[in-house]
């Protein structure tokens, strides 16, 4: 009778304590390396890695070697280092050449530019340059976190100061790729750092995680 209440009592516990996962993690970086994984990524020679963070400066398109994401959510901590704008976030890859994207314009626009690269033309449409309706306007050498969520045709953009609530940005939808890799752009002059890389199926979520903080979703992982 005993040893039935101490298990029962040690099951709560590790209910209790253990983060409760919904879904599943699909891919993850966190550049504690000090040099770019190229069992993960297809870098362009402008990206580095210092042990803490990747760094992307120049160079246009680089992403991951897995390219069969479908329906997936990508959050990542961003840091804009120049200019204003320079953060590019690349969705469903097939090549860089061929992929969509989405821009940070953090100038007084404050807006979201979606585009498409397809044979690599750059094709930019003004309908698709939308506002940002978070509330946050991300400027120069702060940390920021942003989570896309890319379900069918449609891409939901939040957005926060890293280690705060994510709020809708802007929504979008485009059926010019329904799989690839993800990744990072960057044109002349744009200097962006970044950190933490988390993809996930849609609606993962930790119990432990109230705010979807990218902080929070990493310590959950690297919990023994």
């Amino acid at each position: 009778m005993r040893f039935r209440v101490f298990t029962l009592f040690s099951f709560i516990l590790i209910s209790a304590y253990t983060p409760l996962c919904v879904g599943e993690v699909l891919f993850e970086d966190d550049f504690e390396k000090n040099a770019i994984d190229k069992g993960k990524w297809n870098p362009t020679g402008t990206w580095s890695a210092d042990g803490e963070t990747l760094t992307v400066n120049g160079g246009e398109v680089g992403i991951t070697l897995k390219d069969d994401f479908t329906d997936f959510e990508f959050y990542v901590d961003f840091n804009m280092v120049n200019p204003l704008w320079a953060a590019n976030w690349v969705i469903r890859a097939e090549d860089p050449n061929n992929c969509t994207l989405v821009q940070i314009v953090a100038d007084g626009r404050d807006q979201f530019w979606w585009f498409t690269r397809v044979g690599g033309n750059y094709i930019v449409k003004d309908e698709d340059k939308l506002d940002n309706e978070s509330g946050i306007h991300a400027e120069l050498g702060k940390w920021y976190t942003i989570k896309i969520v890319a379900e069918g045709e449609r891409y939901d953009l939040y957005l926060a100061e890293r280690g705060k609530e994510l709020k809708l940005s802007c929504t979008w939808e485009d059926d010019t790729n329904n799989k690839g890799g993800i990744g990072f752009r960057a044109g002349g002059g744009e200097h962006s750092l970044y950190d933490n890389v988390l993809v996930t199926t849609v609606g993962h979520s930790f119990a432990v995680d109230p705010h979807n903080s990218l902080s929070t979703l990493w310590g959950a992982l690297k919990q023994p």
